[in-house]
């Protein structure tokens, strides 16, 4: 008969399994987001890092959030390197909620695909976001210093239907580069839409497509 694995086991196995995962769909590359429930802002660029990882979790851990990230990435992640504890929290409580985050961060690492909504100025319950992006399974919080980062993470679709709005169009680049090179959602007619506030940030093969599209 199989072993029981405890929580803390589970939760270790989850946060090692999805920080690779993190890195080469968040750190790696950069989204540029456009939806028309933006009014604040005519787009989004989504630039993670690897010390945003630990806020999404939910894990009090004595590291710091870079070398938290490290050790789930490479795998050598102990459970003593974190616990439950959370001033103003009891246990069972921060235990409910690590286990909401670690069974929804599967879901976020495809997150800016078709059919997923976005919302400004995102509220619930005590958490306040600039922006928030969501699915079937996850919501993901984002706060905005300069580019958008990942800063909280809640189980299934929260966002406010009545603000929300479907992503129009979204365009990736390499983490690093200057340019975006490709459209992940959307098509060179949504691209053309948005063309005048986003032209300086187009590849020259992007610039092509909708020159020759027009």
């Amino acid at each position: 008969m199989e072993e029981q694995k405890s929580f803390s086991q589970r939760v270790k196995e989850t946060v090692i399994q999805c920080a690779d995962l993190y890195k080469k769909y968040y750190v790696e590359y950069e989204y540029l987001l456009c939806s028309k429930a933006f009014e604040k802002n005519e787009y989004y660029v989504v630039s993670a890092h690897e010390d945003n990882y630990l806020h999404l979790t939910g894990l009090h851990t004595n590291l710091d959030a870079a070398s938290f990230f490290e050790k789930c990435y490479n795998g050598s992640l102990e459970e003593c390197d974190f616990d439950f504890c959370k001033k103003g929290q009891n246990e069972k409580e921060v235990k409910g909620s690590v286990r909401r985050k670690i069974n929804s961060l599967p879901s976020i690492m495809n997150m800016f695909s078709t059919g997923t909504s976005v919302e400004e100025d995102f509220e619930k319950n005590r958490i306040r976001c600039s922006l928030a992006a969501g699915n079937v399974s996850a919501t993901l919080g984002f706060f905005v210093a300069g580019n958008v980062k990942p800063m909280t993470l809640l189980k299934g679709n929260e966002l406010n239907l009545s603000k929300a709005k479907n992503l129009d169009l979204v365009l990736r680049r390499r983490s690093g580069e200057t340019k975006f090179s490709e459209i992940i959602v959307g098509s060179c007619e949504q691209l053309l839409e948005h063309k005048s506030a986003v032209n300086e940030l187009l590849s020259d093969e992007l610039c092509i497509l909708i020159s020759e599209d027009i």
